[in-house]
């Protein structure tokens, strides 16, 4: 009988073959957890939008967009023009628009006039005939 053959080369070598695709260099896991991040982001960007409860600056996004739509407040704004901004928001019915989402939360109807007058002064630097400014930047009703 022949040679037998030394035990190392007797055996067959398989070639390895992956068990699995190789692993990606970012987890499933966190682009799963972005994607639903954003949609949650998404969806409370919209309940929001839908319930009128969002505001900018304080101002109620239903009425912000109405300003924005209205050429003449919107030149006014950007001129710099404080008084006619006030006369056209006066027309417009922004001041009692504002007053009526803010109503709930004063008991007071005077500080409820100082805190829109307020935020109308912090966004377009118009003083109410009845207000005046002090050295921190609040209104405060003038002395009759």
């Amino acid at each position: 009988m022949g040679r037998l053959a030394p035990e190392s080369s007797r055996t067959i070598r398989k070639q390895q073959r992956p068990d699995r695709r190789p692993s990606p260099k970012v987890p499933i896991k966190v682009i799963t957890g972005i994607y639903f991040s954003i949609l949650l982001s998404i969806l409370v960007g919209a309940v929001l939008l839908s319930s009128g409860r969002m505001t900018v600056g304080g101002i109620p996004l239903s009425i912000l967009m109405s300003f924005l739509s209205d050429d003449a407040a919107r030149n006014a704004y950007i001129a710099g023009e404080p008084t006619a901004l006030h006369d056209r928001l006066e027309v417009m019915g922004v001041e009692e628009q504002i007053k009526e989402y803010y109503r709930p939360q004063f008991s007071d109807e005077a500080k409820l006039d100082q805190h829109i007058h307020q935020i109308l002064y912090d966004r377009t630097g118009y003083v109410g005939a009845q207000y005046e400014v002090n050295a921190e930047g609040v209104l405060v009703l003038k002395d009759k």
